[in-house]
């Protein structure tokens, strides 16, 4: 499942998990011809937030069938 928002330099959205913990994202910076779109998380330490690129490297790192070494 997918949801696509528009947001406002510093416009927000708040994620909330079954157990009402909070995770808030907020734009602190706007896209232009420059510099890309910047954003603040706001959750516990508990939640692990990555790049789906390190994701993605880690995965291939780990499973060398799929092209990791």
């Amino acid at each position: 499942m997918a949801l696509v928002l528009s947001r406002k330099f510093e416009e927000s959205i708040v994620i909330y998990d079954p157990s009402g913990t909070e995770i808030k994202i907020t734009v602190i910076k706007g896209k232009d011809s420059k510099n890309p779109v910047r954003f603040v998380i706001e959750a516990p330490k508990e939640f692990t937030v990555r790049r789906t690129e390190i994701e993605e490297k880690d995965f291939f790192k780990q499973n060398p069938l799929h092209g990791g070494s």
